[in-house]
């Protein structure tokens, strides 16, 4: 890769992190008070076992309901997250892209004058995500029936344009009225004869 081409990475990379999902949640926590929970019951059962009367305990008792207490606000707080990620990124578990995201999705490349060599619906493969995505599709992804895995859906899209182009197309996308997500980005030299003297080509996944 020569340094010109290596800059323009450099650059296409500081729009890109705007553009992917950042994920804060609950679910380690919980299952750390959890495993603590189980430790005080079995505290209890192996005192009952012996005789011992839960008067006499009152430690273990109050362990287990301040246990319960915090597991409780935990689930709360989980189930209230998913629902605000769903809100923001449930078009994720979508088979096919919406009408509204696959015009607006038209309409952003063909202002920047965005040529479309190919365009086609493709399976990804959920190993292939980003650690971020892969633990939004964990909480987005429908369950599977039968032992069979839930396909990942996105749009491979072959393209023409300008390195000027492209990053004010990809900037307008990270503004997020498209609802779309990008899972893999490259480019190379143009190689088709009638291409302008400044164009390039670029491959472009979006999970929408």
């Amino acid at each position: 890769m020569t340094p010109e081409e290596q800059k323009r990475n450099r650059l296409l990379a500081r729009i890109l992190p705007g553009m992917a999902i950042t994920v804060i949640y609950f679910i380690f926590i919980s299952g750390i008070l959890s495993e603590k929970m189980t430790k005080a019951e079995d505290a209890y059962t192996n005192l009952m076992r012996k005789g011992i009367s839960p008067a006499s305990v009152p430690s273990v008792i109050k362990q287990q309901d301040q246990t319960r207490t915090q597991i409780s606000t935990l689930e709360k707080q989980h189930a209230e997250f998913k629902q605000k990620l769903k809100e923001l990124a449930g078009f994720l578990s979508n088979t096919t892209p919406s009408n509204e995201s696959s015009t607006l999705l038209s309409s952003i490349l063909l202002t920047h004058h965005i040529r479309v060599k190919n365009e086609q619906r493709e399976v990804f493969l959920e190993a292939n995500l980003s650690p971020a995505l892969k633990e939004v599709w964990q909480w987005l992804k429908p369950e599977s029936k039968e032992g069979k895995t839930t396909d990942i859906f996105v749009q491979h899209l072959s393209l023409t344009a300008s390195y000027q182009n492209m990053y004010l197309a990809l900037a307008t996308i990270a503004q997020g009225e498209l609802k779309a997500i990008p899972v893999s980005f490259t480019m190379s030299e143009s190689n088709e004869a009638s291409a302008i003297s400044e164009d390039l080509d670029w491959e472009l996944l979006l999970w929408m």
